[in-house]
This record gives C-alpha cells, sequence and structure tokens, in this order.
C-alpha cells in the first residue's frame, strides 16, 4: 500500500556531528537547531566515518546521550534515529554531517518510541487557561516548578525521557521539530538484515562497500548526497 511522503520507512542515525565549540553539553541548553549550529560544529568527517564503521562492526548504536528537560532533570541515556524521508535528509545533513546508517522501520518500532515535542510556555496545553512568559518564569532552587504545573506530570515519570522542548518556528532551524526523532533508552542492538541502507560521500563509496562486505553485510544499498540531491 502506498504511503505519504511525510514519513520514512527507514529510520536514519548520523554519525557526524555535532560537537561543541566551548565544551558544554550539547544538548543540555538548545531549543531549536538553529541555537546548536551557532554553539557547535560538525565532527571531523574521519571520525563520522570512524563511528559509522565502528556501528557496522559492533551491530550496536550505544545510548550515550541525555538532554535536559529542565533545570536540574535530566533524562536517562538514550541513542536516537530519525524518521525522515530520504528527499529532505539534506536538511538534516546540515546539522548532523555526511555519515548516515538507516535502519528498517520494524526493528526501529520494537525499539524506539516516538520525541513529543512541546514549547509549554507559550500554549496552552492543559485544561487550565495558564501561558506564561518564558522570561517571566520565577525560578526556586535552579528549578522551575510551572514547568511541571503546565505538562502536568511528575518529574519522575519515564515519560520525560522522551519529551523534547523546543521553539516552533516557520524556518527549518529554528525548531527541532522537523527531526523526528525516535529514541532507545538501552544500547540498541541488531542484525546485518535490519539494516537498509547507508550514506556517505561519493568518494567513500567504495571504502564503505568493503567494510560492509568485511562484516557480511550483503544486501545493504549505498547511496551518495550526489544521488539523494538528484532524486
Amino acid at each position: 500500500m502506498a504511503k505519504p511522503g511525510y514519513y520514512s520507512n527507514i529510520y536514519w542515525h548520523f554519525t557526524g556531528g555535532p560537537v561543541s565549540k566551548d565544551g558544554d553539553i550539547i544538548w543540555h541548553n538548545y531549543r531549536g537547531l538553529k541555537e546548536v549550529r551557532d554553539h557547535t560544529k560538525l565532527r571531523n568527517p574521519e571520525l563520522a566515518m570512524d563511528n559509522l564503521k565502528n556501528i557496522i562492526e559492533k551491530k550496536v548504536l550505544k545510548a550515550t546521550t541525555t538532554e535536559k528537560v529542565a533545570e536540574e532533570v535530566e533524562t536517562e541515556k538514550f541513542c536516537c534515529v530519525c524518521d525522515i524521508p530520504l528527499n529532505d535528509l539534506t536538511y538534516h545533513r546540515g546539522y548532523y554531517g555526511d555519515y548516515a546508517i538507516g535502519f528498517n522501520s520494524k526493528k526501529v518500532h520494537e525499539n524506539f518510541h516516538p520525541v513529543l515535542y512541546l514549547d509549554p510556555y507559550h500554549a496552552k496545553i492543559n485544561h487550565q487557561n495558564i501561558v506564561i512568559d518564558p522570561n517571566s518564569v520565577v525560578q526556586s532552587d535552579n528549578e522551575d516548578p510551572l514547568l511541571w504545573d503546565l505538562v502536568g506530570i511528575k518529574k519522575e515519570n519515564p515519560l520525560l525521557n522522551f519529551l523534547k522542548l523546543t521553539n516552533f518556528a516557520s524556518d527549518y532551524d529554528g525548531t527541532f521539530y522537523g527531526e523526528r526523532e525516535w529514541r532507545c533508552l538501552e544500547d540498541f542492538f541488531f542484525n546485518q538484515e535490519e539494516v537498509e541502507a547507508i550514506i556517505v560521500p561519493k568518494e567513500e563509496i567504495k571504502q564503505i562497500n568493503r567494510h560492509l562486505n568485511k562484516h557480511g553485510y550483503n544486501n545493504v544499498s549505498i547511496m551518495s548526497w550526489e544521488l539523494i540531491e538528484n532524486v
């Protein structure tokens, strides 16, 4: 059966960035891609390629990332993929680099959950008519109690691991919403048959093809960005 073009049957993990320019923890302070771009840089391509090769060889995505949902409230460690159609991956590439591995949807659905994107300070999300200007929020003990009143769940609720606070904007880089992120709260193990595709720069296709063959991946599509941009 045909499907709409706004979601993908392949879920992508990028290995090329970002890394901090000033030593900050990347995902603890930002509310949109523009902030990420302004305060980070892409990982060195050689390191990104090494990361991709290591994932292929070890057959695992490590759960190493955390995010701050609010002050002093941090998610558990997770790994993540994005549900972005192939033609739109060029947007994501600008923030995460040129190297990606794609997993089939069935395997992802068995292990990951989609992220819920919220801007609780500017939109009503419960029955109370409360809309708060974040610039006027009064903080106590470095924590914002009003946030939890708005969201309506306790800080101990495991659903917070799948909550992502963001701005919403018409520009792609003004928000995280376009990432369509899914998360897994443990290391994600997979086998060769569950990898659908690899994306690398055109000049590295032969190298990654040899690496795939070496580790028993016999039916994986390898694509270059030149191909994707001309589809």
